[in-house]
């Protein structure tokens, strides 16, 4: 069976359609967000103009919403891609309702296969005069095990030592811009992660013990079950960072959380996006990035994944609660950043 999805909706960016099969084997997922979950509208972000966010994967399906609703609140945005030309794709579909998207969207080429890539873009990064947002959401989806050309399983490399390493590249500007803010703005400064209710699709066996699990071990390994393992590392990872992060009552505090997409706009959900102004797949990445509400409840939702906007902490899979499991993936990222790119992390 095939499924439609909408992933270009008016009035935010997402009118390109595009065909997928259903993930096999299904798997229970506790109330992904849809129709029916909490709503993150436009009209609820704040004005955003003077800041700066940066969007890995902004140029396609989330990413290109999540690039769009922030631009459309005056946002600056830096979009990382491996593809110039889906980039003036997206500055032509945003532009359609923000006019002044041209002028507020930045390109920087990246290959996310490749560490080195990697590293040659985030000296360039730092260099911008702040960053309030960092939204980690490009990656791999459901797709077949091959090795990058750093000898790194691709779902692993992509997926989560690039977060690891954009946030750690980018850290002391994330703190110098938190560092200036006060009163409601203190905790708008945000490190969000695209993970996904799929991480329940994770081996139950996974522990993150050496690289040969991430890589040759995984060789014949079901799409979904790798693609599973890396939302799972997403949602691990922002919960071991926020132990690395200043405290959040420093003077530099800063929000990291985990998500998941939320509703894709089928066919049947344009009319609400149209009427109600909802951002189609992006919500509560939005709300993560820029919710008043996230900043309210910050001791609850720093470092926690959330299935919808605003909403409640622990539904995640037991997998994705585990400490332990958060730090051995820490330190196997550690090391597989040093010892395949020479890179040293120094959160």
């Amino acid at each position: 069976m095939l499924i439609t999805v909408l992933t270009r909706s008016a009035p935010t960016t997402l009118r390109r359609l595009s065909t997928f099969t259903p993930f096999q084997p299904l798997v229970k997922m506790v109330a992904p967000a849809g129709l029916f979950s909490n709503r993150y509208k436009l009209e609820d972000m704040p004005d955003l103009s003077g800041q700066v966010a940066i969007v890995s994967g902004g140029t396609r399906g989330i990413g290109e919403a999540v690039s769009a609703a922030l631009v459309q609140k005056g946002c600056e945005v830096h979009i990382l891609s491996a593809t110039e030309e889906h980039f003036k794709e997206a500055v032509e579909h945003i532009s359609a309702d923000t006019p002044s998207a041209p002028s507020l969207l930045k390109y920087h080429q990246i290959d996310l296969h490749s560490l080195k890539s990697l590293a040659g873009v985030i000296p360039e990064l730092a260099k911008l005069p702040r960053i309030d947002m960092l939204y980690l959401i490009a990656g791999i989806g459901v797709a077949p095990f091959q090795l990058t050309e750093d000898g790194i399983g691709n779902h692993f490399a992509v997926n989560n030592l690039s977060q690891m390493m954009l946030v750690d590249g980018l850290l002391d500007k994330i703190k110098e811009t938190a560092r200036g803010k006060t009163g409601e703005d203190k905790w708008s400064t945000r490190i969000v992660s695209e993970s996904s209710e799929l991480h329940r699709a994770a081996p139950s066996e996974a522990k993150f013990a050496n690289l040969a699990e991430m890589s040759e071990d995984s060789k014949d390994m079901d799409p979904t079950k790798l693609y599973g393992r890396s939302k799972l590392a997403n949602a691990l990872f922002i919960r071991e960072l926020s132990k690395h992060l200043p405290p959040l009552t420093s003077d530099e505090p800063i929000l990291a959380i985990s998500v998941h997409p939320g509703a894709v706009a089928t066919e049947q959900q344009q009319g609400a996006t149209q009427a109600y102004g909802f951002i189609p797949g992006a919500e509560s990445a939005l709300w993560a990035g820029t919710g008043k509400t996230a900043s309210e409840r910050r001791e609850e939702v720093q470092g926690r994944y959330f299935s919808e906007a605003d909403g409640k902490v622990d539904t995640e899979s037991d997998q994705a609660k585990d400490d332990a499991l958060a730090k051995q993936l820490w330190e196997l990222s550690v090391k597989t950043l040093k010892d395949k790119a020479g890179y040293e992390v120094k959160m």
